[in-house]
């Protein structure tokens, strides 16, 4: 794995790279949840099981997140978007490649969807558990989150999210853009799921053009990146459906 800093605007973004141990012309590029961390279990199980499979996976923080630069009021879905493009033009700038898979997990999923109908580059995308629009949910200027700090648990880090997020959140509607999508797609539901629940994927995939692939996962929620087995359980089916 090699860690690298990716500039994006006027920040640089943490990013960590699996070279897999084939010759490819496959990138992944793995996009994390609202505020989580590239290092979570979710995106870091599957980076390697992607690599292993014959992809150069690259994961990331996006601006003013965990170990890449800007401040909380960076974070937006614009931001994140260009961030994406950052990524695929320092991963393109460094190596050849001919198929491209956007994907993420919760909020990563549904910027991979946003940004491939805006790049022609993108061969394919994977949304896991993915949403609609980002909502405030209450009135307030500043939404106030806690994440897990990965590999200790017990410690959290505190972001408090301006308003500012919402509003500009509300500019990208996933079930209009995704109807300019022309390219494989994959949404994978967790039945258990009540943050993104199945039906909330399912008014998704029905917008979305052909070719594409709806699957539920039996026994799974939203946070599965929390207990490992699960975590191999979408993992595979993951990777037989893009096989």
């Amino acid at each position: 794995m090699e860690l690298v800093k990716i500039p994006s605007g006027k920040n640089k973004l943490a990013a960590a790279i699996h070279r897999s141990t084939q010759v490819t012309d496959k990138l992944a590029i793995l996009c994390p949840g609202y505020l989580d961390s590239k290092d979570y279990n979710g995106l870091l199980y599957l980076a390697n099981d992607l690599a292993a499979k014959g992809y150069t996976v690259v994961r990331f923080d996006p601006t003013g997140t965990w170990e890449s630069e800007g401040s909380i009021s960076d974070y937006t879905t614009t931001q994140y978007l260009n961030d994406i493009r950052s990524v695929k033009n320092y991963m393109l700038a460094n190596g050849t490649y001919n198929f491209l898979l956007a994907g993420g997990h919760s909020m990563g999923g549904r910027m991979s969807l946003l940004y491939a109908e805006s790049d022609p580059d993108i061969s394919k995308v994977l949304a896991i558990m993915s949403s609609n629009k980002k909502t405030l949910r209450n009135n307030r200027a500043v939404e106030v989150n806690n994440r897990d700090i990965p590999g200790n648990p017990t410690q959290n880090k505190q972001y408090s999210v301006p308003l500012s997020f919402f509003e500009d959140s509300s500019k990208y509607d996933t079930l209009d853009k995704i109807k300019g999508l022309h390219i494989p797609i994959l949404l994978i539901a967790g039945e258990k799921d009540t943050i993104c629940p199945p039906e909330t994927i399912q008014k998704i995939f029905d917008e979305a053009n052909e070719p594409k692939k709806f699957i539920l996962v039996r026994g799974v929620g939203h946070d599965y990146r929390r207990n490992l087995d699960e975590v191999k359980k979408v993992n595979q089916i993951i990777l037989d459906a893009i096989a």
